[in-house]
């Protein structure tokens, strides 16, 4: 059935007149950031999102997304929790214009990165959105493999070039989320490329897993569609320093669990 014509209106209105703006406070943001120092950089955006967070929609989520996994905590610890949340997110995003460099900078510590050595017939990295996650990757992009990614398509469209500025950085394959991504990842296994996937997020597509209510899907289908030789590895970004202004990251890479 066709939308209804006020559907197809609000739709039109909001890439007119919305999109533009959204796309103008990213990447006035996002210029900000670019700007400043990294230590900067980090700070401040990590201030403003610890303000502004708590004033949106996603912060009552999040709060009852913690009481479904932690329902010990009090009202106190949940909101130190929700205020690292938001602090650790616009740090992400403070540090995403430098996040290239910081391992020149010396601002990564790497641990068991000799475990992703000698990848050649592909494998799976596995993370999951913790500590600055577009960092996991540089894992395996530091002792030379490309990385090949699945991306969701942001629903403002005119922002679609701050994902293929991270991607070329990594070197390997892009795919579209959905049929594109399944067949996708094959053919970037087959070349040798390494295979991110950070799986804490909403499919469509697999096996539906309940996980704290409402049942999203793993990722068991597409890691046996892969059927990679070298199996799957976990990479963990973890905030060193707490609430320290200069960003240090610990990346810590399991060894990878091969196939019998």
């Amino acid at each position: 059935m066709a939308d209804p014509l006020g559907k197809i209106l609000l739709r039109g209105a909001r890439r007119l007149f919305i999109w533009p703006l959204e796309a103008g406070l990213v990447l006035a943001l996002y210029g900000i950031a670019r700007l400043l120092p990294l230590p900067v950089a980090s700070a401040v955006m990590g201030m403003l999102f610890a303000l502004v967070g708590p004033l949106t929609p996603w912060h009552g989520r999040a709060r009852r997304n913690l009481n479904l996994a932690m329902p010990e905590l009090d009202a106190a610890e949940q909101r130190r929790v929700l205020a690292g949340m938001w602090r650790n997110f616009g740090r992400v995003i403070g540090e995403f214009p430098h996040v290239h460099r910081m391992v020149g900078l010396g601002r990564i510590a790497f641990e068991g990165q000799s475990n992703l050595e000698g990848l050649e017939n592909g494998a799976f990295l596995i993370g999951a959105h913790i500590g600055n996650w577009e960092l996991g990757p540089y894992a395996a992009l530091g002792v030379g493999h490309k990385v090949a990614a699945i991306y969701r398509p942001l629903n403002n469209q005119l922002l679609s070039g701050l994902l293929e500025r991270r991607q070329a950085n990594y070197g390997g394959d892009i795919f579209r989320k959905g049929r594109e991504a399944a067949l996708g990842m094959v053919s970037a296994l087959r070349k040798g490329q390494v295979m991110c996937l950070l799986v804490d997020q909403q499919l469509r597509e697999g096996l539906p897993v309940p996980f704290l209510r409402p049942s999203g899907a793993d990722i068991d289908q597409p890691c046996e569609a892969g059927h990679p030789q070298e199996g799957a590895a976990d990479v963990y970004a973890h905030r060193t320093g707490g609430g320290q202004p200069l960003p240090h990251h610990h990346i810590a890479a399991d060894r990878p669990s091969r196939r019998g």
